[in-house]
């Protein structure tokens, strides 16, 4: 397990996803607006039906109309990208930022880095990922007109942790002085007919015959992470900090047959949160739970060891952002994180802080605290 102990301000985010930009996407989903449509080009046939069925999914309409494959991830980080722009200038980024980039394994989305789908990829995740990574910036960056990415890249692929994982690597650079800044993005699709198909064969998908799966989504986030300003110094919106990033393994995980008791989870959140003062309400829970069974069964004994701890926490809100967004793997933590900073800074959180929990198949676990500046809140 890990924690990071110095905060960081989250200086500007951007997002691409079904439900739009970061501003509008987040106002969508606090107002339970859903942009679902079935997939083209994927039909299911169930013993008994008539008519092959399909599935709904949540693309990210235009942005991403047309696109497979590692060209589908460029084309939402350019998006990402440029609403991450008209916040924040990336040419005047320090020369010493590091770039930290989630993204799935494409062998588990069924395609390869390679510009030849009979080109193999290296037998090993973490170098296809990398190989991946540096195409998917590569490809974004030309397509922006930006100069080629002189700084560090590190990628990740712990699933639903990824982005939580991107995160406390940069935080620990920043920490340490390797860096002055951090540039941590996510992307990951799972609209393509091969990620469904493998969806479906893996009976993880919702469908007709299969109502507890999950609806399948896509998004980018991407967000600048700095030291945090001065107490007096002047901010356009009210300052988000990452209090602490915890990172942790499940011991029991789903292909073995045995459900998650939830305690990694929830050592998770407690350590991330820490002490609950006397009379303050607990944070808003922000999940990664996409209508898996083996997600809700883990959610339900999470919350019963963080209540058992502290009785407040029977009382916690919980927001599930893939019924607005769908799931978006490796983007899921990112896309938690940037609704919870539009609840901080618009007001509406009514806590006062909140915690973004991921729950990767592969047995990552982690949990990103989110609050207000001391002296900010109001």
């Amino acid at each position: 397990m890990s924690g990071a102990r110095m905060q960081t301000w989250v200086k500007a985010m951007g997002m691409a996803s079904a439900l739009g930009p970061l501003v509008p996407g987040c106002a969508a989903f606090r107002a339970g607006l859903v942009r679902s449509a079935p997939a083209p080009d994927f039909e299911t046939f169930f013993p008994g039906d008539e008519e092959p069925g399909t599935v709904a999914i949540h693309a990210a309409g235009a942005a991403t109309y047309g696109f497979s494959g590692v060209g589908r991830l460029v084309a939402l980080l350019v998006e990402t990208l440029v609403d991450l722009c008209s916040r924040e200038n990336l040419e005047h980024l320090s020369p010493g930022a590091g770039l930290y980039l989630a993204l799935p394994d494409p062998e588990t989305r069924g395609f390869t880095t390679r510009k030849e789908p009979r080109d193999e990829d290296p037998p090993d995740a973490s170098k296809r990922v990398a190989l991946l990574a540096e195409r998917v910036v590569r490809g974004a960056w030309e397509v922006l007109g930006l100069p080629s990415w002189k700084g560090p890249l590190r990628a990740f692929h712990g699933g639903t942790a990824a982005f939580a994982q991107a995160l406390a690597a940069a935080e620990e650079d920043l920490r340490a002085r390797r860096t002055q800044a951090g540039l941590i993005c996510a992307v990951d699709s799972l609209v393509s007919s091969r990620t469904l198909e493998l969806l479906n064969e893996e009976g993880r998908l919702k469908t007709a015959a299969h109502p507890v799966g999950l609806m399948a989504g896509e998004a980018g986030v991407a967000l600048v992470l700095v030291p945090p300003p001065p107490a007096r110094t002047q901010v356009p919106e009210p300052p988000v900090l990452v209090r602490d990033v915890v990172l942790d393994m499940e011991p029991h995980l789903r292909h073995v047959g045995r459900p998650s008791d939830g305690r990694a989870i929830a050592r998770c959140a407690q350590t991330a949160l820490g002490p609950l003062p006397p009379g303050v309400p607990p944070p808003v829970l922000v999940l990664d739970h996409d209508g898996q069974q083996h997600r809700a069964h883990e959610c339900g004994m999470m919350l019963l060891h963080l209540s058992a701890q502290e009785a407040r926490f029977r009382d916690c809100r919980i927001w599930l952002p893939a019924e607005g967004f769908g799931a978006t793997g490796a983007a899921s933590g990112g896309v938690g994180t940037a609704t919870a900073l539009r609840a901080l800074r618009r007001g509406y959180a009514r806590a006062p802080s909140l915690l973004v929990l991921s729950s990767s198949d592969t047995g990552e676990r982690a949990a990103i605290h989110l609050a207000l500046a001391p002296g900010r809140a109001g």
